[in-house]
């Protein structure tokens, strides 16, 4: 008896030990630092003051339009550039002429901080 219950609580064990790494994901239960970070650019943020839309990363491109105040912004990608400072790439829901579309352009992070 001893015998067969031994064997059972060991076949048991063996059987959990087998099973439950396969529920588990390849990296433990341990969240990456990049996959959270590339989840949060993703997120709308909302403008709490007005900035140009600019068409490239640079200071001396020309302005695509005039964001307001309390529009909702979806960043994209944020490129930081020695010179100039670091940039996102930002799309925006623009209304013009009763229609809303998506524009999508750069912005300085000095511009609006």
């Amino acid at each position: 008896m001893n015998l067969i219950s031994t064997f059972l609580v060991w076949s048991w064990l063996l059987s959990i030990a087998l099973v439950a790494p396969t529920a588990l994901p390849a990296g433990g239960a341990q969240e990456s630092i990049v996959q959270h970070r590339r989840s949060n650019i993703g997120s709308p943020i909302i403008a709490l003051k007005e900035f140009n839309l600019l068409s490239s990363a640079s200071r001396k491109s020309s302005v695509l339009t005039r964001i307001k105040p309390g529009t909702p912004v979806n960043v994209m990608k944020v490129w930081d550039n020695n010179k100039n400072g670091q940039w996102l790439l930002v799309n925006v829901l623009c209304q013009d002429f009763h229609q809303l579309f998506y524009r999508r352009g750069w912005v300085n992070i000095r511009e609006i901080s």
